[in-house]
């Protein structure tokens, strides 16, 4: 009997384990990088930083016809990415600038964050948003506007 008592407890532990496994299972990314650059102000290069610190959340969803199989197949779902790009200005610390940037994308995406003369450029997969040191975000599109979801915030000083 008492064999019997732990063989039951033994098994329902493992498919209560089993099934809560199951439910919409997530994954979490978090990575930071730092850069430092240049921008050209009256002739002269002057560096500043920009920090990404970035996030993504994966939902893992199965194929509905695979439900009371044992191996399932997953079904490519979108990503919920946010990126922290903080811009630090030495030369001014008034153009000090935190950029909250989100978007949804598929688990392999092409994020390039490269250097222009007068800020940043960000490109995700063809969408461009381009940062100007002083002015602020910009964008060559309205389609490229509307796929991400950003806010910007000036850093007290």
């Amino acid at each position: 009997m008492k064999n019997l008592k732990l063989i039951t407890s033994i098994l329902l532990l493992f498919v209560s384990t089993y099934v809560q496994a199951q439910n919409e299972p997530t994954g979490v990314m978090n990575a930071t990088t730092t850069n430092t650059f240049n921008y050209m102000k009256d002739g002269v290069k002057l560096p500043y930083t920009v920090k990404v610190q970035e996030s993504r959340a994966y939902n893992a969803k199965f194929k509905a016809e695979d439900m009371d199989k044992m191996d399932q197949d997953r079904v490519s779902t979108p990503t919920k990415v946010a990126k922290l790009i903080t811009i630090i200005d030495t030369a001014n610390p008034a153009n000090n600038t935190v950029i909250f940037l989100k978007y949804e994308k598929q688990a392999a995406d092409t994020f390039t964050l490269d250097s222009t003369d007068n800020g940043i450029v960000v490109n995700v997969d063809g969408k461009i948003m381009e940062y100007i040191i002083g002015k602020g975000v910009y964008f060559a599109s309205t389609a490229d506007k509307d796929f991400f979801s950003l806010d910007e915030f000036d850093m007290a000083n």
